[in-house]
């Protein structure tokens, strides 16, 4: 059994799903029964399994818990919460908020991923655990009832990472976060009041964004945005990081493309610089149709020379990270370190506890922490759902076919690659530990397909497949896949 579930890494997570079944349904298990007909008669009712978060960690491990071999009298009631209606898939949020995808490809609802499943969906959030009677508070929802309490054999924690802004004055009422549905469609609202603002300007004076982070959402978004609102000499963008170099995380070749992508395009970055405050507009300056304008004030993070950047748009993608404030699954004995993320080993079981997990973001599985990525979070999922599986199992007395206890298996992360948009028709790939390395309109196209191929399931695949090709044939039938990017100075940000 947990050969047949940790093989192949590289293949989806249906294919694993689908593999697993396969494997574990084409044996007769002899499972049975606790010896002691005293201990623990919750074996006569169905595990409840809570999942909290419906993110990429949250919502794969939902699937997967659906897809394992339950015994017919111990199929779990699996319920999965998230404050949101929909899922979002992160990667492809800027295409959704320049309309080269569509709602459906890029935040469906729970509701229609979860169809045909047995998973219930709550929508609503988490007001506290108690670890040590297995019940987990829900925030209010019209299918909980008044006690708001949810009793569970097994809980998943699986809520991300929150965006704190709150340590940068000014930065909450000025900057546009860029990691939920609602923030896509107020910076596509942004977006179109910058081209009334720029069409209306005396002495063509360019428009001024800065882009706070420059990791991978931040070179997406400083490109995307230039040629979202970039013809010739209309806008300005700047991008802020505080680190050595931008994309350090990167693979080479990535980081690389990225950065002759950016000096290609006349982006200037500022790197070894901090956000100091974030502070409104002089009056004399202020543009009265746009209320998000501002002064970024920076300082080098090795000089200590402070400077100030006037900003039409603040667009922040610094890492988000958790924060370790009292409320949601936190307001709990659950052990979590001073970022706030819950602390487990390898076997994803948060310390100290027998049937509580976490993965994603919210979680810690090693002194350093795994990158805050998709691709880690999916691929902890499958092996948190196997381990609440053998956990449940096991307290419930079943064994496997050779009498032993289920064993619970250790995470091991693959890095399977990755990909970066740089523009509507153009992107980056780098995989296999660089044996697979592709730039250009070929790598924009094949990011779309293997997006399509990690959605979270086989349905909803299709629908980005189709959905992705169908934008794509129209866009070159008007003309529009020929759309170039404007041609800036070249800009020594070193």
């Amino acid at each position: 059994v947990a050969s047949a579930f940790i093989a192949p890494a590289s293949a989806s997570l249906p294919e694993r799903r689908q593999q697993l079944a396969r494997d574990n349904t084409s044996t007769d298990f002899q499972l049975h029964a606790s010896a002691d007909p005293n201990k623990d008669d919750a074996s006569s009712s169905a595990p409840r399994i809570c999942v909290v978060g419906g993110g990429f960690g949250g919502l794969n491990t939902a699937l997967a818990l659906n897809d394992l071999p339950w015994p017919s009298d111990m199929k779990p009631t699996i319920t999965l919460l998230d404050k949101k209606e929909r899922f979002v898939f992160l990667p492809l949020l800027y295409e959704l908020c320049v309309d080269d995808a569509s709602p459906e490809e890029v935040a469906p609802t729970f509701k229609s991923l979860l169809e045909g499943t047995d998973i219930e969906f709550v929508q609503c959030g988490a007001d506290g655990v108690d670890a040590k009677t297995n019940t987990l508070y829900a925030s209010s929802a019209p299918s909980i009832d008044s006690t708001k309490k949810m009793p569970y054999d097994a809980l998943v924690v699986a809520t991300g990472a929150d965006l704190n802004l709150a340590s940068v004055p000014g930065a909450k009422e000025y900057a546009i976060p860029f990691y939920t549905i609602e923030q896509c469609y107020e910076l596509r609202k942004r977006f179109n009041v910058l081209d009334s603002i720029s069409e209306s300007r005396k002495g063509g004076k360019p428009l001024k964004v800065v882009i706070i982070g420059g990791g991978y959402s931040g070179v997406e978004m400083s490109l995307n945005t230039l040629e979202r609102l970039g013809e010739e000499d209309k806008v300005e963008v700047t991008l802020v990081h505080r680190g050595d170099e931008i994309l350090q995380y990167a693979t080479d070749f990535n980081r690389k493309t990225g950065q002759e992508s950016l000096q290609r395009a006349g982006i200037k970055v500022m790197t070894n610089t901090n956000v100091a405050e974030v502070m409104p507009t002089d009056k004399d300056d202020r543009q009265s149709d746009n209320d998000q304008q501002c002064q970024v004030k920076v300082t080098s993070s090795k000089s200590g020379d402070e400077s100030i950047l006037e900003a039409d748009l603040l667009i922040w993608t610094a890492g988000a990270t958790s924060t370790n404030t009292q409320r949601g699954v936190l307001n709990s004995i659950l052990p979590r370190d001073e970022s706030g993320r819950l602390v487990t080993g390898k076997l994803m079981r948060v310390r100290d506890t027998e049937n509580v997990f976490a993965v994603g973001d919210c979680s810690r599985a090693r002194k350093v922490p795994y990158a805050g990525t998709a691709q880690v979070a999916i691929q902890q999922a499958p092996v948190a759902a196997w381990n609440v599986f053998a956990t449940v199992m096991n307290k419930r007395g079943r064994r496997d076919r050779s009498g032993e206890e289920y064993k619970l298996l250790p995470f091991e992360y693959l890095n399977l690659g990755e990909m970066m948009t740089l523009g509507s028709d153009d992107a980056t790939i780098s995989s296999l530990g660089g044996l697979v390395q592709l730039n250009g309109p070929a790598a924009s196209i094949a990011r779309r397909l293997i997006y399509a191929v990690r959605m979270p399931t086989a349905r909803q695949g299709v629908t980005a497949a189709v959905e992705s090709t169908g934008r794509r044939v129209s866009s070159a039938r008007q003309g529009r896949q020929d759309k170039k990017r404007r041609k800036g100075k070249l800009v020594n940000w070193k």
